[in-house]
């Protein structure tokens, strides 16, 4: 594929992002992209063979950029680490109150085809996994409670913060979401 060509399947992504987080994946459509691309619906399908393929797109984008965050912030103390997690999910809050890929999609699942199902739950897993290994970290470290339960955990911050920039949405606030998440983090110390 040229740079050209290249660079059009990547707007079209950034694109699709964008509706995905503030309208959900069935808000959205390959018309709604091609427009906003300046082509036509059919020249879409020349990046993407289907909407599915588009979301699988959207959910591979996501992995990644999840893999490089956590990289960055690898070397950061467990509590460090969840602040950062809840700072980087403010930021959608911030950005027009959207809302988390993963909450998006989970919102939509019931509708979604079969592989992009399978892919929502990669993503989910991707980010419990590392909560998990965060808070037992911070376990071991006595940075945390030891009787916390880091699976169980890594699910209920997962969750909070999901829930929080829907709440930051219907209340139309984005400091919201940064003030239900962070009382998360009071559970967790010792």
């Amino acid at each position: 594929m040229n740079e050209t060509k290249q660079d059009t399947k990547i707007q079209a992504i950034e694109i699709a992002k964008n509706h995905l987080q503030l309208r959900g994946y069935n808000g959205f459509s390959f018309q709604d992209i091609a427009a906003e691309l300046g082509i036509r619906k059919a020249s879409l399908h020349y990046y993407f063979a289907s909407k599915e393929d588009l979301g699988l797109a959207l959910i591979t984008d996501y992995m990644q950029s999840f893999q490089i965050w956590s990289e960055m912030h690898e070397d950061r103390e467990p509590l460090e680490k969840i602040k950062k997690f809840i700072d980087m999910y403010n930021t959608f809050s911030q950005d027009g109150l959207k809302v988390c890929p993963g909450g998006v999609f989970c919102i939509d699942y019931n509708t979604l085809p079969t592989k992009l199902k399978k892919s929502v739950c990669q993503l989910q897993e991707q980010i419990q996994d590392w909560l998990s290994e965060t808070i037992a970290d911070g376990i071991k470290s006595k940075a945390f409670k030891a009787t916390l339960k880091p699976k169980e955990t890594a699910v209920l911050i997962h969750a909070t913060t999901q829930g929080a920039l829907q709440i930051a949405r219907m209340q139309n606030n984005p400091k919201a979401m940064k003030s239900i998440s962070m009382n998360l983090v009071s559970l967790l110390e010792r």
